[in-house]
């Protein structure tokens, strides 16, 4: 008896056809869609814990200042390293960025986030996973021995400062505590 395609070459083959809103470019790697002037993307995609760490109704972020984008906030944590669990990363950039030990509670939301890189001719591919996190009562705002490029301090913000975060999904989330979507995936973003 004959076996048929299996699902995964299927898949393989469908993948060498291209996927619908989907283009390669001359090296053989998707771009954002069939737009063919749309950046490539970057070979790996970057799994990116994010600490979600709401207190009397404010938000801890980081605050940067960027030439072009001017200042906005983005939520503590960062690339993880090979080897390190979504937990174990999450932690280590938090005491990096932020001077703080968290403690890492559920995984609220995932969102596949389209980063634009090397001045706008690439495109990074990112998985952001949003936990819910807590730091010790006491915790007063500031820079880690290691914060973010372009990051100038830690506050608290409140819901009327949710316009500044970055990605953008993010100012979603914050004003309704990170409880309005019902579902984790949040789908593709653009940033």
């Amino acid at each position: 008896m004959a076996l048929g395609r299996t699902t995964a070459c299927a898949f393989k083959e469908a993948g060498k056809q291209g996927n619908p809103g989907q283009a390669r470019n001359t090296e053989g790697r998707n771009t954002i869609s069939s737009d063919l002037s749309s950046p490539p993307f970057r070979p790996i995609i970057r799994s990116t814990p994010r600490a979600f760490i709401l207190h009397e109704d404010k938000l801890l972020v980081q605050e940067k200042h960027h030439a072009v984008k001017g200042v906005y906030y983005t939520l503590p944590g960062g690339k993880q390293e090979p080897g390190e669990s979504l937990e174990e990363a999450l932690k280590r950039e938090c005491l990096e960025e932020i001077g703080a030990e968290i403690t890492v509670g559920a995984l609220l939301h995932v969102a596949d986030l389209f980063r634009l890189k090397s001045e706008g001719k690439e495109r990074q591919h990112q998985l952001d996973f949003i936990f819910s996190c807590t730091v010790a009562e006491d915790y007063e705002p500031k820079l880690g021995c290691h914060p973010d490029p372009h990051q100038t301090a830690t506050r608290w913000i409140t819901a009327e400062d949710a316009a500044h975060l970055r990605p953008l999904y993010v100012t979603k989330l914050f004003p309704l505590g990170c409880t309005r979507v019902p579902k984790v995936y949040l789908g593709p973003q653009n940033d």
